[in-house]
């Protein structure tokens, strides 16, 4: 029977009506687990770990730096690791945790739920039987289960507040698709590894994001900012007009931060040759994020900036697919 880390830190899933905080230590953890879900004897022998718990809001790239170092330091003694995780930033680590343990050579699956475990209507038992479950087959992936699907990390956003269905991966088709069968699908497990060794260490989170508007006024970067995210309209278009919006580029250029643009779409690709708006952009040293979701694109650059790369460093590696993430 494999053998499986269930590592638990905070979120929906675990919250117990009592409110007891012991509860979460791991020995009453995996009881409460257990009782509520016995079958998950018949898949796994569990052992349970809580790194911290806390609400994902409240979550730091510290954290999840931290989680990446735990989950490689105690790797060789099992076959898989589950982590439980709140839903509002899941997609974010999944992103992170996506690079940092793409060479793993182990499967480590992110799940949660919209309701508690201890709920008689919640979607919380499925998914951690269908997590368990995927992380016993020995696929090299970290990847979210949500509902009915198994998502590539580095390509997952999440879509949804109220919906069991609450993510999806965009740009990229589900790993495996979970009904009456679980049927994985080839491509799971199936992509190059290639972050730099130069990457991993730190995570640089002094990063200015941009959401544009209609109207809005175009502010310079924050003081002491490393890099430029904007969230462009479509392919990549931004009202190249604004005399504002020219100054914050140019600024950006003068003082070498990169500024990487993605799209608010929910999906497709920033493709600046599409459109004159985006060429212009492109001239003013603006980088495409091609099909990166708006999580993989901000964990690729606060890693990228973490490791003191240069605005070439990171125009190059958007244009590379680190982990199997879409580009």
């Amino acid at each position: 029977m494999a053998r499986l880390l269930l590592l638990h830190t905070g979120g929906t899933l675990g919250m117990a009506p009592s409110g007891d905080p012991s509860s979460l230590a791991p020995g009453p953890y995996l009881d409460h687990v257990l009782e509520r879900v016995p079958e998950l004897r018949d898949l796994a022998e569990l052992q349970v770990e809580v790194p911290f718990n806390c609400d994902s809001a409240s979550m730091e790239p510290e954290h999840i730096l931290g989680l990446a170092s735990h989950i490689r330091s105690r790797a060789a003694s099992f076959d898989g690791v589950v982590l439980i995780h709140g839903t509002d930033t899941m997609a974010f680590t999944a992103s992170l945790l996506g690079f940092l343990l793409a060479d793993l050579g182990k499967p480590v699956v992110i799940t949660g739920s919209q309701r508690p475990l201890s709920y008689v209507r919640s979607d919380a038992r499925e998914n951690l039987v269908d997590a368990v479950d995927l992380a016993t087959r020995g696929i090299n992936e970290v990847g979210v289960v949500f509902g009915t699907r198994w998502l590539r990390g580095v390509a997952t956003d999440k879509l949804s507040v109220h919906r069991y269905e609450a993510f999806d991966s965009p740009n990229l088709a589900p790993l495996a698709e979970i009904g009456m069968d679980l049927v994985i699908h080839p491509h799971a497990g199936k992509f190059e590894r290639c972050m730099p060794n130069s990457v991993g260490a730190a995570f640089e989170s002094n990063i200015t994001v941009y959401r544009p508007f209609p109207g809005m006024h175009w502010e310079l970067p924050s003081k002491g900012s490393r890099g430029v995210l904007i969230e462009a309209y479509g392919a990549g278009n931004l009202p190249m007009e604004r005399k504002d919006l020219l100054s914050l580029l140019r600024h950006c250029r003068e003082h070498l931060l990169p500024v990487v643009a993605t799209t608010q779409c929910v999906s497709g690709s920033v493709d600046m040759e599409a459109y004159a708006l985006g060429r212009a952009l492109g001239t003013e040293g603006g980088i495409g994020a091609g099909k990166h979701t708006r999580w993989s694109a901000l964990a690729k650059l606060g890693l990228l900036l973490g490791a003191n790369a240069s605005a070439e460093t990171v125009r190059e590696a958007f244009t590379k697919s680190w982990a199997g993430e879409p580009v």
